[in-house]
């Protein structure tokens, strides 16, 4: 395949060559730890698989016909995906690596299916799936390209503000699962009005943000300048601080991919854009990713050594002292499992205690400005529309609460997700210390017991979370249309036929009531989301609490589970052996010497990749 280079130049600079070949390293340590030691065969996959579910969802963004899909094609140096002159991208198509070409549907409802490459356009297009009449959330393509092969998974979408409303609703929809974006504008349209609004919301999601300006091809290279200089000038003052641009011509780059012409290919400029990709990869995020894999593993290796350390302890007591030693350690198993329940105790009273006071302090006070902001909107409103018809009247107050309540809230929703989240975040770096110290008080205590030297514990790094991870409580006002009362549509045909000849006092008569019906439905609708998003939030919380619940709980059975077991082994080793321990010693010291070169290993290899990411 006619792919770019991992750093998108020829010839990979050291940072973007960094941080592949140190996840590759990174991956080989894992699998070599747990060839040679089974029993950390589990807890050595389940990192690996963590290091590797570790992607990077890059989102292209922006406004329809700006050449987001080609841009896409371009970096994969391939036409994966369909193209056309009108607006055509109507559903959120995901490309990650895969060793074979493979295109997988996943429907709203149902399991997933395969389909072939030729019939992608018939599921992800406006023209071959109108509306989405297909019902398809979005559409996975496996794809051998470099550029996706350290995690990167590139994510096309709908391009906002066509007359396809849906496509802007999903384009919307898709931003908070994004790592980074790739705000695409085009060289032959100003940025407009409407871009940069919809900038502001990416801004509110993407942990880094790269603008690119399309199709220089199709401009002379003095007015490429201009209106880079005038897009640039545009986007810093939107987002109040200096910006890069990057201006490319994405067919000009897959034709020079195409015809194998580097020349070609520099003078598009998108080789430029690509490595500082790569080096946002390794910089920013990929190195929180690499020293938390490098952490677990280095606590793992831990782990091995204490336990390899016991077994080889016990092969030297007599079975009567061995046994007595084992119940003591079994015993303060014990009094650790009691301490982790009080722990967890103390957890579900730290939620109850979020859950019932985040809502007593900024985000319910912010919910009380907004109900008297949209009635004193709902008032002016009222007045403006005097000169209506009622039931134009009562039209135009019916979709001011349908639209603007649900906008109204996104405020308030914003407050909650930041303060839940930041206290969930506080909540967990505590219980996560509290079982630190009881894991560690399990391991001195054996280690005392067998007369050990306790291995240093290797100290965490948190992974690298993306932002805006489940507190976001839903935004549609699911439920309001239950409020509509469309007799009022009818309020003119109320009034009496007797009375049709005082039209302006059966017409004012009307609006009093149109008025107050609608002013209690305001109050009906505001209080009904609230209490959504209220219920909403207090499950998401559950559901961490229960999810941090598990980790605790895992942790602990890790290590001890580990201790006990290699207890057991010594203690079946030492009936066995009649006395002659020798070969079992032999082998435990060759298990130690081994883990002593692992510790010394992943040392160097943290020391090297944080002066990788320095760079």
């Amino acid at each position: 395949m006619n792919a770019i280079p991992r750093s998108g130049v020829a010839g990979d600079t050291p940072a973007a060559a960094g941080y592949a070949d140190l996840k590759a390293e990174l991956l080989s340590l894992i699998d070599e730890l747990a060839e040679n030691f089974p029993g950390a065969l589990r807890p050595a996959l389940a990192l690996r698989d963590k290091l590797q579910a570790g992607h990077f969802d890059v989102l292209t963004v922006g406004q329809f016909k700006r050449g987001k899909t080609s841009l896409i094609n371009a970096l994969l140096g391939e036409s994966l995906l369909p193209t056309a002159a009108v607006p055509l991208t109507s559903v959120v198509t995901i490309l990650t690596y895969g060793e074979t070409h493979r295109v997988t549907v996943h429907p709203l409802d149902g399991g997933p299916f395969d389909i072939p490459p030729e019939a992608l356009a018939d599921y992800v297009t406006e023209p071959g799936n109108p509306g989405n009449g297909k019902g398809v959330r979005e559409v996975l393509i496996r794809t051998p390209s470099p550029l996706l092969r350290n995690g990167v998974r590139v994510v096309d979408t709908p391009g906002v503000g066509s007359v396809f409303r849906h496509n802007t609703d999903t384009a919307y929809a898709r931003l908070p699962q994004c790592d980074a974006a790739l705000f695409v504008l085009s060289a032959d349209q100003p940025v407009s009005e409407a871009e940069l609004e919809f900038l502001h919301e990416v801004r509110n999601y993407a942990g880094r943000i790269f603008f690119l300006l399309n199709k220089i091809d199709i401009l002379r290279e003095a007015d490429t300048g201009e209106v880079e200089r005038f897009s640039r000038r545009a986007l810093a003052e939107a987002v109040d601080a200096d910006v890069r641009l990057f201006p490319v011509s994405a067919a000009q780059a897959l034709a020079g991919k195409a015809a194998d012409d580097p020349a070609r290919l520099e003078a598009s400029r998108l080789p430029v854009f690509a490595e500082a990709l790569e080096r946002f990869l390794m910089e920013e995020k990929g190195a929180l990713l690499l020293d938390a894999a490098a952490s677990g593993l280095a606590r793992l290796i831990g782990r091995m050594r204490m336990e390899t350390g016991l077994e080889r302890r016990s092969l030297t007591l007599p079975i009567a002292e061995l046994d007595e030693k084992i119940a003591r350690f079994a015993a303060r198993r014990a009094q650790a499992e009691r301490e982790l329940r009080r722990l967890d105790g103390r957890l579900r009273q730290e939620f109850r205690l979020l859950a019932d006071g985040i809502f007593a302090g900024d985000p319910e006070r912010r919910l009380e400005e907004l109900s008297s902001r949209l009635g004193r909107r709902f008032d002016g409103l009222v007045l403006d529309q005097d000169h209506r018809t009622p039931k134009d009247f009562d039209e135009r107050l019916e979709t001011f609460i349908r639209e603007e309540v649900a906008e109204a809230f996104s405020g308030w929703r914003d407050a909650l997700e930041r303060q839940g989240g930041a206290a969930v975040a506080e909540i967990a770096e505590e219980f996560n210390l509290g079982i630190d110290e009881t894991i560690a008080d399990l391991q001195r205590f054996a280690g005392g017991l067998f007369r050990l030297a306790v291995p240093a514990a290797a100290p965490e790094t948190p992974w690298p979370e993306r932002p805006h991870t489940g507190f976001r409580p839903p935004g549609e006002p699911v439920g309001l249309e239950l409020l509509a009362e469309q007799a009022l549509k009818r309020a003119p045909d109320l009034v009496a036929p007797r009375f049709r000849k005082f039209k302006a006092l059966a017409e004012r008569w009307a609006r009093h009531g149109i008025v107050r019906r609608r002013r209690r439905q305001l109050a009906e609708a505001v209080e009904m989301l609230a209490g959504r998003i209220r219920s909403d939030f207090r499950r998401h919380l559950e559901e961490a609490r229960e999810e941090l619940s598990a980790s605790l709980r895992q942790r602990l059975a890790n290590v001890a589970d580990g201790l006990e077991q290699a207890l057991a082994r010594g203690a079946a080793e030492r009936s066995q052996a009649s006395g002659e321990a020798a070969p079992q010693l032999q082998r435990l010291e060759a298990q130690m010497a081994l883990l002593d070169g692992f510790d010394e290993r992943i040392q160097a290899f943290r020391m090297r990749a944080a002066a990788q990411a320095r760079t």
